[in-house]
C-alpha cells in the first residue's frame, strides 16, 4: 500500500495535520515505526501540488492542516475498493486493516476484490521450465492460500467486532526528546 493512498484514506475522515496523519497511517496499518514522518509531509506536499490535498487553516498551535479536495475523494472512493495488483504481503495487510479501520468504508467489497485477486494467480502450466519454476509457483499458491485463509478471518472479526474508528485526537508531544542524561 503506497503512503500516499494511506494519507488520504485517513484524511476521508477529516482534516488532519501531518503528525496526526502519520500516527494514523501507522496505528491502522500496524507499520509502526515504518513510515518516516518527513516521509508523510513530502507526500502531503506532491498530493497538494497534485489537486488531491488542500491547506484547511491552522490548528490552536499553529499546525497546518490538511483536507481532501473533489479529486482526493474520488482517489479515496477507488482506493477502497480496488486492490493493488503488484503489492507484497505486508502493502496487501496494511490496506486491509486501513480500510476496515474507516467508518463506512466498503471493506466487503475489497475483501471479494483481494480474495478474486488471488484466487486467480495461477500461471499457466506451460509456463514451468524446471524446479526454480516449480518452487517459484509453489511459493505465489501458498501465499494465496495464506491470503484467502487470512480474508477470511478479517470477514469473521468483522461480522463479531465494528473495528471503525473516527480520527484520533492524541497530539504527541512537541519537541526534542530528552537526552539519556536528563532522564
Amino acid at each position: 500500500m503506497s503512503v500516499r493512498s494511506g494519507i488520504l484514506a485517513v484524511l476521508s475522515l477529516g482534516p488532519a495535520y501531518g503528525s496526526q496523519v502519520h500516527g494514523e497511517v501507522e496505528t491502522r496499518m500496524h507499520r509502526v515505526g515504518a513510515i518516516n514522518v518527513g516521509q508523510i509531509y513530502s507526500t502531503l506536499d506532491r498530493l497538494q501540488s497534485q489537486g488531491s490535498v488542500v491547506n484547511d487553516g491552522m490548528t490552536g498551535d499553529g499546525l497546518p492542516l490538511y483536507t481532501l479536495t473533489k479529486r482526493g475523494r474520488a482517489e479515496v472512493a477507488t482506493w477502497l475498493t480496488e486492490p493493488d495488483t503488484r503489492a507484497g504481503w505486508t502493502d496487501f495487510v496494511g490496506h486491509v486493516l486501513l480500510v476496515a479501520s474507516l467508518p463506512d468504508a466498503p471493506i466487503g467489497a475489497l475483501i471479494d476484490a483481494y480474495r478474486q485477486l488471488h484466487e486467480s494467480r495461477t500461471p499457466p502450466a506451460d509456463s514451468i521450465d524446471g524446479p526454480l519454476d516449480e518452487l517459484g509457483l509453489r511459493s505465489g499458491e501458498i501465499l494465496s492460500t495464506a491470503a484467502i485463509a487470512w480474508l477470511d478471518e478479517v470477514q469473521d472479526v468483522l461480522a463479531r467486532v465494528d473495528c471503525a474508528r473516527p480520527l484520533g485526537s492524541f497530539r504527541p508531544r512537541r519537541g526534542r526528546r530528552p537526552r539519556r542524561e536528563d532522564i
